[in-house]
């Protein structure tokens, strides 16, 4: 028996497109074309604008990119098989290696809807990519910017009451001369970086989110449906590191752009603001991916628009936020692994340079729906599989998953959890309505 053959029979089988009425089919079926469709009619809308913008060049090049995208949504509604990428780029080599071996592993060739949904709904953004990258002026346009945008800037009350409820903390913090119960905050900021992932555009097809003006007001309420919540062990794993170190580093692994980055980077200022944590690198996508993931250009937008904003409060707030990236505190990390098709139970082979610096951190944040699918390999584990166990062996250091349940995979559950909820609830796990923050402690913490 081949490697590759006991790698696959060892463990749970891969959600996949193949079972029909799953979440797989559907979002290959129907949200995907969706998504697809989207990016066709801003290109066609906004056309004139577009030539303005990148030349006249840009008129034949958009034809052409909607003539691909076209091509490539018949490809995947009529389960073709999954073609080799042809742009001249060096990931390239990569995507087709992986694809090389799921033929091996398997035994025929990968197709959109037999193959496992976590590779093929990677491969439909990276080809998405490809179709830009055949162009002369528009190879690193974004074809999902002009929706993040449009969802954060629906939000900016929300984001005002937020920013308005950090500078309350930080000045609570500020005079309270370590009287203030420092656990009861590390919880809200948390939780406001978990429920940050609700708005999540490629969930939606596209569609905006919808944020209450005051998204304090039901955490409480929310935090009933944190159904695995591990916020009191990522607490002591920091309240640990600091009894040794004052030095504390942390890698946060971004999700979606606008309203959730902005949650993240509350936590963030909260973090060190209170003097748990030293210094942030903070992981972007290098592509547009998976609709509003979040790029390094996310970030600038972000914090411009907050600085050219009429309220002095989030105006200060970008002018911290840079300040802190001018200086280092918070450094942006490139890296081409997150828009790779592995999980990271693979990273440390295909990307041993990144596991080991992810090593040297004291804590990993894994944010949103696909991070925890990758940590977990979007397997179908047993829902009462340990989170370690599902890792499958990607243990570089401590780490906490931030998530709210968007797809099949989760793991960790106790006993009848998922049919107390299925009760109340049906088709809970693709609503983002429930969520975990789930960890795995390092043993050799200090």
């Amino acid at each position: 028996m081949s490697d590759l053959t006991l790698q696959k029979n060892l463990l749970p089988e891969h959600y996949s497109g193949k079972y029909k009425g799953s979440f797989a089919y559907l979002t290959i079926k129907d949200r995907l074309p969706v998504i697809l469709v989207k990016v066709v009619d801003f290109l066609c809308q906004n056309k004139k604008d577009l030539v303005v913008s990148y030349g006249e060049v840009a008129k034949e090049e958009i034809k052409e990119i909607i003539g691909k995208l076209s091509a490539l949504q018949n490809e995947m509604i009529t389960n073709k098989t999954i073609k080799p990428l042809i742009c001249d780029v060096p990931d390239v080599t990569v995507w087709n290696d992986y694809l090389e071996k799921q033929e091996k592993i398997y035994g025929f060739p990968p197709a959109w809807f037999e193959s496992p949904w976590l590779y093929v709904e990677c491969y439909f953004y990276r080809r998405i990519k490809q179709t830009f990258q055949f162009s002369t002026v528009l190879k690193e346009f974004d074809p999902f910017h002009k929706q993040k945008e449009n969802s954060f800037l629906s939000l900016m009350d929300a984001v005002l009451f937020l920013c308005s409820a950090l500078n309350e903390t930080l000045a609570e913090l500020k005079n309270s001369n370590g009287t203030t119960d420092l656990f009861k905050f590390f919880r809200t900021y948390l939780e406001i970086s978990l429920w940050g992932n609700k708005c999540d555009l490629s969930i939606s097809a596209g569609m905006e989110s919808i944020q209450q003006n005051n998204p304090l007001t039901q955490l409480d309420e929310f935090r009933e449906n944190i159904i695995v919540n591990d916020t009191e062990t990522l607490w002591q794993i920091l309240q640990d590191l600091n009894k040794f170190s004052k030095d504390v580093s942390i890698d946060i692994i971004l999700d979606n752009a606008g309203f959730e980055l902005f949650c993240d980077l509350c936590l963030l200022h909260f973090l060190q603001e209170a003097k748990l944590v030293k210094k942030v690198q903070l992981h972007v996508k290098m592509m547009p991916w998976f609709v509003s993931d979040t790029l390094e250009k996310d970030i600038h937008w972000l914090l411009k628009t907050l600085l050219q904003s009429n309220h002095k409060i989030l105006v200060n707030f970008s002018k911290d936020c840079s300040n802190k990236i001018i200086s280092g505190e918070w450094n942006i990390v490139n890296e081409p692994f997150w828009t790779y098709p592995h999980d990271y139970s693979e990273m440390k082979t295909v990307a041993p340079v990144l596991y080991e610096q992810l090593s040297k951190s004291d804590v990993l944040i894994f944010k949103g729906d696909l991070n925890y699918r990758k940590l977990t390999g979007d397997r179908q584990w047993n829902e009462t599989t340990s989170f370690k166990e599902s890792l499958n062996g990607f243990l570089p250091t401590s780490l906490v998953t931030l998530r709210t349940v968007k797809a099949d995979v989760i793991v960790g559950l106790r006993p009848g959890t998922s049919n107390r909820i299925a009760q109340i609830s049906e088709n809970w796990k693709f609503k983002g309505d429930f969520a975990v923050i789930q960890c795995y402690k390092k043993s050799n913490l200090i």
